[in-house]
């Protein structure tokens, strides 16, 4: 498991890092936003377990679907966030074929 940090993007640019999809375990900050490479031949999703609770009940995990070839950006919403302040990130099937890029806000 890797908690991956996010990047801040500045006016004269930075050099962001590539994560290579896992299929479980590793966490972004809760607030900032994905961008997802899938450079496979089929369509992968990307999950997001919500930490939060509603009522003291669980709330779904969130699925995006990045269609092959494509990019997605993905906010990661901090009413998301686990007690560390946490978002798990997870990709199906052949994960390393998604690589995705943590920015902050």
């Amino acid at each position: 498991m890797t908690d991956f940090n996010a990047e801040l993007p500045t006016n004269t640019g930075v050099t962001l890092t590539p994560r290579t999809g896992t299929t479980s375990g590793d966490t972004v900050p809760a607030g900032c936003v994905v961008v997802a490479r899938n450079t496979g031949a089929g369509s992968h999703t990307v999950t997001l377990t919500v930490g939060a609770q509603f009522d003291g009940l669980a709330v779904a995990s969130r699925v995006h679907t990045v269609a092959a070839g494509a990019v997605a950006g993905i906010r990661v919403p901090a009413t998301y966030a686990d007690a560390n302040g946490r978002v798990p990130i997870a990709v199906n099937a052949t994960a390393n074929e998604v690589t995705y890029y943590v920015l902050g806000m």
